[in-house]
């Protein structure tokens, strides 16, 4: 910015005003754009102030709030031009997926034309899958250990262990009678710490019934409850009697009739209940090694804690709490397997 002109602030300051839409006049600058389509062997030139012309002849139009004047070609585009300064992956999914998008990612050199990649490295999607299924045998493994038997007979395949062991590599060691942490409670804190997350949707509902009703109800309907919520389900002394916490977290496999269950769509986004449909299958798997029908296991308790947009100093206390606890059990189970001594 210049020095401050007086006579435009003036200007400014006159009355009547205009008022215009913000970002109107604005002038797109198409330059690294138009080079970018030249390496993808789209040599395009500007037809219009909203529009470039392809080398077939296709126009393509790039969004602007400066309207067409009323004697411009009404003629629509056959194309929409997308090139933001970042690309998102929800923007490659439809340009992927919509052959009358054009996206042109100026950073890292790539265009998508015609529902498919004309030019760049293409991404390199990771399958999930192994990874939530490593993070599965580590919860499995972090307290009491476990046979390599005992881990597919909790649900996994023989090729499913075998690839998360070594995945693990360092972190684990065989024993004589099985798979255990390598370091007693190292597991424990890995998992809680650098688990990556559920994945999958999330919705927020909203009820005028006590948490702990709608928990009772969501369990109800094949959920498990997860995080400081489980702090009022009989038989959990893990998490102390705190006052019940703003937010019930819940783990879905199914769809669920919220609207059936007393609850309603929560726009406030700060009170109510959380509804997770999650990517990782395998949380429902650990649950139920644990014994668990109404909950998540434990690590995934309070790595639901830990991951939470909002944590208070209950919520941190009872994170301890969950993670003292499943250390003072890993070291008990330590001793029990291997005959030690108190």
């Amino acid at each position: 910015m210049g020095l401050r002109l007086e006579w435009v602030a003036a200007a400014y300051a006159g009355r009547p005003r205009i008022t215009m839409p913000y970002g109107l006049g604005d002038t797109t600058d198409l330059t690294d754009t138009l080079t970018v389509l030249k390496l993808a062997g789209l040599r395009a030139v500007v037809e219009t102030h909203d529009t470039i012309r392809l080398p077939d002849g296709r126009r393509a139009r790039f969004p602007t709030l400066t309207q067409r004047p009323r004697n411009d070609d009404p003629t629509d585009a056959e194309l929409l031009l997308l090139a933001p300064r970042t690309v998102t992956a929800t923007q490659i999914a439809l340009a992927e997926q919509t052959a009358t998008v054009l996206l042109v990612d100026v950073d890292r050199r790539r265009v998508w034309i015609d529902g498919r990649q004309a030019l760049g490295t293409k991404e390199r999607w990771k399958d999930a899958a192994p990874i939530y299924v490593t993070f599965a045998v580590a919860r499995l493994l972090a307290v009491n250990g476990s046979t390599f038997d005992k881990l597919v007979q909790a649900g996994l395949t023989a090729g499913q262990v075998d690839d998360a062991l070594a995945r693990l590599g360092k972190r684990v060691h065989r024993t004589d009678i099985g798979w255990e942490s390598r370091q007693v409670g190292g597991l424990v804190d890995f998992v809680i710490a650098c688990y990556p997350g559920p994945g999958g949707v999330r919705t927020r509902w909203t009820s005028d019934l006590p948490l702990a009703e709608q928990a009772e109800r969501l369990i109800g309907a094949g959920c498990r409850i997860s995080g400081r919520a489980i702090s009022a389900r009989p038989g959990y002394p893990a998490i102390s009697r705190r006052e019940m916490p703003y937010r019930l977290v819940a783990f879905t496999e199914e769809e669920v009739d919220m609207a059936a269950l007393g609850f309603e769509p929560d726009t406030i986004g700060f009170a109510g209940t959380e509804l997770i449909r999650p990517a990782d299958p395998a949380i429902f798997l650990t649950a139920a090694a644990a014994g668990y029908t109404d909950r998540t296991d434990d690590i995934i308790t309070a790595n639901t804690i830990l991951r939470a947009d909002y944590r208070n100093a209950d919520d941190t206390a009872s994170l301890e709490e969950v993670r003292n606890r499943l250390q003072f059990l890993a070291d008990i189970g330590y001793d029990l397997r291997h005959n030690l001594p108190n």
